[in-house]
């Protein structure tokens, strides 16, 4: 089981995606991208909504 995020998935124009073995594993990568590329420190409470909504349960990719 994996978790995993794209930028695309909340409407920004951005190519980034991540994949991690759990949530808490994933949000700590997604802060980082988007420190460093959105200019986003920490990440607003309504960006962090949608990442939260947009982060995908995969089976079977680890």
């Amino acid at each position: 089981m994996a978790y995993t995020f794209a930028c695309k998935d909340i409407g920004l124009d951005c190519g980034f995606k991540t994949k991690a073995k759990t949530k808490e594993e994933l949000l700590p990568l997604i802060a980082k991208h988007a420190k460093e590329k959105h200019g986003m420190d920490p990440i607003p409470p309504d960006v962090m909504q949608k990442v939260q909504a947009a982060i995908k349960e995969k089976k079977g990719i680890f």
